[in-house]
């Protein structure tokens, strides 16, 4: 019962745990950040979801894993919130993948080929759309006399 919980409504839960945390921080262009996260998302989910519309393959219909590919891409995006939420999400990560495989929703494949997915990905989506950072640094900084 506990891993059927887990495999339905992880995305679910990691989805409201990036939104909470968004809205508890507080760091200039938070609407910038998440409007890169939610393009990055988007197009992650639908490149994985592309086999499933197009009937590109139909012998490996599911591949890559549409499951893995939003928790793994809101794991991301929490982990360039606070990087500290890495290491909270990914053993839950990993956890989500070997229940998906075990539980016969998906193939090994499937599930390690969203890892790339996303990483290219949000590595795109950062290339081209950099936001600045938070903070200057701290060579920069104003020192008060």
């Amino acid at each position: 019962m506990t891993v059927i919980f887990l495999i339905y409504y992880c995305p679910h839960v990691m989805a409201a745990i990036f939104l909470g945390f968004l809205l508890a921080t507080d760091i200039p262009g938070k609407g910038r950040f998440f409007l890169r996260a939610l393009l990055a998302l988007v197009i992650a989910t639908f490149l994985a979801h592309v086999n499933r519309i197009f009937h590109l393959d139909p012998a490996h219909l599911y591949f890559p894993s549409g499951h893995m590919t939003f928790c793994l891409g809101v794991a991301l995006s929490l982990g360039m919130l606070r990087p500290w939420t890495l290491a909270i999400t990914l053993p839950f990560l990993v956890l989500f993948g070997a229940a998906l495989i075990v539980y016969h929703c998906h193939a090994v494949v499937d599930v390690l080929a969203a890892v790339p997915l996303v990483f290219c990905v949000y590595g795109i989506v950062h290339i081209f759309w950099p936001l600045p950072p938070t903070m200057p640094p701290l060579d920069r900084a104003t020192v008060s006399p």
